[in-house]
C-alpha cells in the first residue's frame, strides 16, 4: 500500500513537470514568434527609408547590437545614455509603447556620436544622411519592440529570433569600441564587441520522459527514485532562482557599467595655469600632468586631475597636449567634456582668436566646439539696427559651414555659426528673404554633385528653422559645380568651390 501511494505520487510529479514545461515550451515559442513580427515589420521599414532590403535589416541588426553590448551595460545602459544625454523623457515614450516622440538628427549624434554614426553610413554603403534619418525614424521602433511594461530586458542577452539580424553584420560589433561603444567581451558564449548572444531554447528546462517500471520493483528503489526526484526539482528550482536574481540585479550593474564622459579645463591667467578635470587612468593623468609641467613650468600649475576608472578615454588627448603651446597666451579658456569643446578667447587680440579658432577648427574635428571665433562671428556681432539685407548676407557669406565627408550633415563645430546666422536673421528687416544656395567642386557625377548641394542647402535651411527662423523667409536651392568661385585644377580652388552661398532674394 505504501509503495503504490509513493508511486502515484512519483507519476504525479513527473507528469506535473512534463505539463509545465510544454507550458513553458509554448510560452517562450508565442514570445519569440510575437519578437520575430514586430522585427520583420520594423525590417521593411526601414526598406522603405533606405531603399534595400539587405541593408534595411543590417542597421536593424546594429541597432539590436548597440542595445545589447554588454560593455556598455546592455539595454539598461543603452536607456541610461540617453538620460545621461537628458533626454530621458524621449526614450520613456518608446518604452511606454504610446504615441513615440520623434528624436532629431542632433539629438541622436549627441548619444551614438557621429563618428560611430559615419562608421554605420560607410559599413552599409549609404550616405550619412540616409543613415541618419533612417535611424531616426526606426530606433524608437526598434526599443519599443523590446520593451516589456515600460522596461528594457535585462541581461545583455540577444534574444533568440533576433540573432539572424546580428549575424548579418558581420564584424560591425568588432569595432565598436573604436568609438567608445564596447570592446571584446570575455567567454565562450561571446561575440567581438561585448555582444553576447545565446539561443533561449536551449536554456528551457524540460525533464526527459522516464520509462514506467513493472509494479514489481520494490518499495526502496522507488523510495530511491522519488528522493532522486525530489533532487532534481529543488536543484532546478534553485537554478531559477539565482537565475532570476541574477536578472534582477541586471539593471544595477547596467548603470555601474555605464561611462562618464572625461573632462579636462584650464585657464591663463597672466602665465599662472589652472587645470581641473577627471580621467579614466593613473597613466593618462600622469602623461597630461607631465606635460603641462613642461610646458607652463611646474610653479606655474596650480590644481590637479583626478582618475575614476567608470570614465571613458580621452580620445582628444594626443590633440590636446600637442596644442599646449598656443595655450601659453594669457586670457585663453579651454574646456573639455566628453564629445564637447568649449573655447573662450574673448580676451585675445582679433588676429590671435581667428588664428586659435581656425587651427582647433581644423585639430578638432568632428566636436561640437563653442566659442569659435571667426570674420563671420565678427561681422555678425557687428551689425547695428537697421541693418540691410544686403549687409546681412555680406557678414553671411563669411561664414564657413562644414559637413560630414560626403554627406549632407553639418557638423558640430558649425553649429554655433548657425545660431548667430539665425539671430541675425530673425532681426532682419520684415520682408527680408535669405536664399541659400549649396556649391560643389566638379569632382564625381554632376548628377550627385547637383543632388548633394541641395541636400546641403536644405540641412541649412531645416538648422536655421529649427533655431527660430521664419520658413518663408529661405529658400534653398541647389547649384551643384555649375558656379565655381575658383579654380577646380587646384584642392586650394576645389575647397573654395564647395560652398553654402547666401543671397537676398528681391521682392
Amino acid at each position: 500500500m505504501i509503495a503504490n501511494k509513493r508511486r502515484a505520487l512519483l507519476a504525479a510529479h513527473l507528469n506535473g513537470a512534463e505539463r509545465n514545461d510544454r507550458v513553458q515550451t509554448c510560452g517562450l515559442r508565442a514570445v519569440n514568434n510575437q519578437i520575430l513580427s514586430m522585427f520583420e515589420n520594423i525590417v521593411e521599414q526601414a526598406s522603405v527609408l533606405v531603399g534595400d532590403r539587405k541593408k534595411a535589416s543590417q542597421l536593424v541588426g546594429m541597432l539590436v547590437a548597440l542595445i545589447f553590448n554588454e560593455k556598455r551595460g546592455g539595454p539598461g545602459g543603452f536607456v541610461q545614455a540617453f538620460r545621461n544625454a537628458n533626454l530621458g523623457h524621449l526614450i520613456a515614450t518608446w518604452l511606454g509603447r504610446e504615441a513615440n516622440c520623434s528624436i532629431s538628427s542632433n539629438q541622436l549624434e549627441s548619444v551614438l556620436g557621429p563618428a560611430l554614426l559615419g562608421s554605420m553610413a560607410s559599413r552599409l554603403a549609404l550616405t550619412q544622411s540616409t543613415t541618419l534619418d533612417a535611424t531616426a525614424k526606426i530606433l524608437p521602433e526598434v526599443v519599443g519592440a523590446l520593451a516589456r511594461n515600460g522596461q528594457m530586458a535585462h541581461g545583455a542577452i540577444v534574444p533568440e529570433p533576433l540573432r539572424g539580424l546580428v549575424d548579418g553584420i558581420g564584424d560591425f560589433v568588432g569595432t565598436l569600441g573604436q568609438w567608445g561603444w564596447g570592446g571584446v567581451a570575455a567567454g565562450t558564449a561571446a561575440v567581438a564587441g561585448g555582444i553576447r548572444v545565446v539561443d533561449r531554447t536551449a536554456q528551457t528546462h524540460s525533464q526527459a520522459p522516464r520509462k514506467r517500471t513493472s509494479g514489481s520493483l520494490i518499495w526502496l528503489l522507488l523510495l530511491a527514485a522519488f528522493i532522486g526526484t525530489l533532487l532534481l526539482y529543488l536543484g532546478y528550482s534553485r537554478q531559477h532562482a539565482a537565475s532570476a536574481q541574477t536578472e534582477a540585479s541586471a539593471p544595477v550593474a547596467a548603470v555601474v557599467a555605464e561611462q562618464v564622459a572625461p573632462r579636462f579645463q584650464i585657464e591663463n591667467v597672466d602665465g599662472k595655469v589652472a587645470v581641473d578635470g577627471q580621467l579614466a587612468s593613473e597613466p593618462e593623468r600622469t602623461r597630461l600632468m607631465e606635460a603641462l609641467r613642461t610646458t607652463f613650468g611646474a610653479g606655474n600649475l596650480k590644481g590637479d586631475i583626478t582618475v575614476d576608472t567608470t570614465t571613458a578615454p580621452a580620445r582628444w588627448m594626443d590633440k590636446l597636449i600637442a596644442l599646449l603651446p598656443e595655450l601659453k597666451r594669457s586670457g585663453i579658456k579651454l574646456g573639455f567634456d566628453g564629445d564637447k569643446l568649449h573655447l573662450d578667447t574673448s580676451a585675445l587680440p582679433e588676429d590671435q582668436r581667428f588664428a586659435l579658432s581656425q587651427k582647433l577648427r581644423a585639430d578638432f574635428a568632428g566636436l561640437q566646439i563653442s566659442g569659435l571665433w571667426d570674420k563671420a562671428m565678427a561681422a555678425l556681432s557687428m551689425l547695428k539696427g537697421g541693418f540691410t539685407s544686403d549687409d546681412l548676407v555680406k557678414a553671411l557669406n563669411l561664414s564657413t559651414i562644414y559637413f560630414e565627408t560626403g554627406s549632407s550633415t553639418i557638423t558640430g563645430d558649425s553649429m554655433e555659426t548657425l545660431v548667430k546666422a539665425a539671430e541675425a536673421i530673425k532681426a532682419a528687416p520684415a520682408g527680408t528673404r535669405i536664399e541659400i544656395g549649396g556649391h560643389t567642386d566638379n569632382s564625381g557625377d554632376a548628377n550627385i554633385n547637383m543632388a548633394v548641394s541641395l541636400e546641403r542647402a536644405q540641412a541649412v535651411q531645416a538648422k536655421l528653422v529649427e533655431l527660430g527662423v521664419a520658413a518663408d523667409m529661405l529658400d534653398a536651392r541647389g547649384f551643384g559645380q555649375d558656379k565655381p568661385i575658383a579654380d577646380n585644377a587646384t584642392e586650394e580652388g576645389r575647397a573654395q568651390n564647395r560652398r553654402i552661398e547666401f543671397s537676398a532674394l528681391k521682392n
